[in-house]
């Protein structure tokens, strides 16, 4: 009878032990994942960061003139050389 319940408590303690570390386990796997994640986000946001810089630096009005002048070779027109055209119905 004795031995029985030893023998019983001895299960019960290896089943909780058990039970313990695979809640651990997954706990330490859940914070590695956060931490990647984290690691993650703080990369994607500092790049965001740079692509808005860029954006704004590329769009600046200069940067539009500039570019159009060197890349595209357009030049500013003379009020005497526009002329506007009516829309024909």
């Amino acid at each position: 009878m004795k031995k029985g319940i030893l023998i019983l408590i001895v299960a019960g303690v290896g089943v909780w032990l058990f039970l313990i570390t695979s809640i651990n386990l997954g706990v330490l796997r859940s914070g590695r994942q956060v931490s990647q994640l984290q690691n993650e986000v703080s990369i994607k946001e500092a790049r965001n960061q740079y692509e808005e810089v860029e954006i704004a630096r590329l769009s600046s009005p200069q940067r539009v003139i500039t570019f159009a002048r060197e890349q595209l070779g357009l030049v500013e027109e003379k009020p005497h050389e526009v002329v506007v055209l009516e829309e024909t119905k």
